[in-house]
């Protein structure tokens, strides 16, 4: 692995997304503060960080296009449905169209399986067939979750436990890859650390970094995309390391 980019941001690191092409990778960034939100784009392939106009309140990440990114509109409440589509070009922010919509079925590439049939995210047309579009820039590889009172967890508690002399408790997410393993896990030494531990298939330990400890902690842990590693310490600080 080797570190391509790693940046301070003054306020919380809220929303990751990923859009572009092969050749121009790109992520969208979202931070938050007590009172505003700002957003960035990051050109994976220069390093290149660029601040542009933020996106509306209220709005969730759903995919990347090659020129911008969709957001579904929640609804505002305790329980927030789903209000809307509206999709922006980046890095101008300037939106391209707004849908209503209240559900949807699946997400086939750039295509929208709804009730109403299939909208093309490119266009924001309705049609009925799509076509075998191929997808620019692959979604990110979710880690598998285990929560505490899960098995698989305390199996892999027993494991650290021989293997590194670690108590884990909380959570984990872990990921596989063709050579290497990534646990994101929870200790507790005067107060609770989120710890990224890298092994090998054998369990030798190949890069070991504490995301956050007590209050530092946030909701991310680690993204897998492209065979690029993607991390956030202390709420703030993002990470990219490539050839994962």
């Amino acid at each position: 692995m080797r570190k391509i980019f790693n940046h301070r941001f003054p306020d919380t690191l809220w929303s990751l997304g990923y859009w572009g092409t092969s050749i121009t990778p790109q992520l969208w960034i979202e931070t938050r503060g007590s009172d505003l939100s700002a957003n960035f784009c990051l050109n994976l392939h220069t390093q290149e960080l660029q601040e542009i106009p933020s996106i509306p309140n209220g709005l969730q990440w759903l995919t990347g296009l090659p020129e911008g990114g969709v957001f579904l509109r929640l609804r505002k409440g305790i329980n927030p449905g789903i209000e809307g589509l509206e999709v922006y070009d980046f890095p101008s922010g300037e939106r391209r169209y707004a849908i209503q919509l209240s559900q949807w079925v699946g997400l086939e590439n750039t295509y929208l399986n709804t009730s109403k049939g299939y909208i093309d995210l490119e266009t924001g047309k309705f049609t009925k067939e799509i076509s075998k579009r191929v997808a620019e820039i692959k979604k990110p590889e979710s880690p598998l979750h285990f929560e505490e009172s899960q098995d698989e967890f305390k199996a892999f508690e027993k494991l650290f436990e021989q293997k590194f002399q670690e108590k884990i408790g909380k959570g984990m997410d872990y990921w596989e890859g063709s050579n290497k393993l990534i646990f994101s896990y929870y200790i507790y030494e005067n107060a609770w650390k989120n710890q990224l531990r890298i092994c090998d298939f054998e369990f030798n330990t190949l890069f070991l970094e504490t995301l956050a400890e007590g209050e530092l902690m946030g909701y991310h842990t680690f993204q897998c995309v492209q065979n690029t590693l993607f991390f956030i310490k202390d709420k703030r600080e993002l990470f990219i390391y490539a050839d994962l």
